[in-house]
């Protein structure tokens, strides 16, 4: 297992995006099945749960709340929105999310930068909230290599991950994985599915591991990052834990580099 934030995780997180609602727009009409696909996850193994402020505008992390147990097992990722970026709005914001997730943040991330607010403004307020305990880590989203080195640059505390999109389709990131390894900051991967369930070559690669083309895509970005898929329905949540125990084969790696 890789750990996040001292603790030790399951390869794979899961996203919740379109849980509890939509784009600052709060949903509560499929809650309890939300709330029975996390409590499911959270039982297959996956303990890795990443939401947002804006998420539901809030509720996604009312939900995920309502479902930790044995909290020292589950890492909490969530995010402030790019209008909530000066020093008192993201202790704001972190504060509301605290309250709204009833406990502690693992990982607070930026979740996109914001050119008119001076980035380390914003640090410096993440920065308090780790030396408060509202939020145990930081990171970033959304940032390029050139930003996440000022980042770093201004952060009294360790910037441990980056979340971007990173997918078969999109394998951009994989031009920094050395400077991303060699900072020891995680790559956290959303749309990871992106290109993938209708993919032939994933599929026929599939086929010679007894695996979908979701699985092989999954197996494939968890060399290099934590890929977090959105799921809502227990068959695509034991799909996505199926991602995991076996390993693709160097040539199989190759051909989809050059997807």
């Amino acid at each position: 297992m890789e750990t996040l934030c001292g603790k030790k995780i399951f390869p794979i997180g899961l996203g919740t995006w379109g849980i509890g609602g939509g784009y600052w727009e709060r949903n509560d009409t499929n809650d309890l099945n939300d709330l029975s696909s996390l409590t499911y996850a959270i039982t297959k193994g996956i303990n890795v749960i990443d939401t947002a402020e804006m998420y539901g505008a809030g509720h996604a992390e009312e939900l995920v709340g309502k479902v930790i147990k044995d909290r020292e097992k589950i890492v909490i990722i969530t995010k402030v929105w790019p209008n909530h970026l000066k020093y008192e709005q993201v202790i704001e914001a972190a504060k509301n999310s605290y309250a709204r997730l009833g406990t502690y943040i693992d990982l607070y991330l930026i979740h996109w930068p914001n050119n008119v607010v001076p980035l380390k403004e914003t640090i410096e307020a993440m920065d308090y909230l780790v030396d408060q305990g509202i939020v145990k880590c930081i990171g970033v989203s959304n940032f390029s290599r050139k930003l996440t080195e000022e980042a770093i640059s201004y952060s009294r505390h360790r910037i441990i991950a980056n979340e971007i999109e990173y997918n078969v389709m999109n394998k951009n990131v994989e031009k920094d994985i050395d400077f991303y390894r060699d900072n020891d900051i995680a790559i956290i991967a959303y749309k990871p599915l992106s290109g993938s369930i209708q993919n032939k070559v994933l599929a026929e690669i599939g086929r010679k591991y007894g695996k979908t083309s979701v699985q092989v895509a999954l197996n494939y970005l968890m060399r290099n990052s934590i890929p977090i898929p959105k799921a809502t329905k227990r068959e695509h949540i034991d799909e996505i834990v199926g991602a995991y125990g076996w390993s693709l084969d160097i040539e199989d790696i190759s051909t989809i580099k050059e997807l």
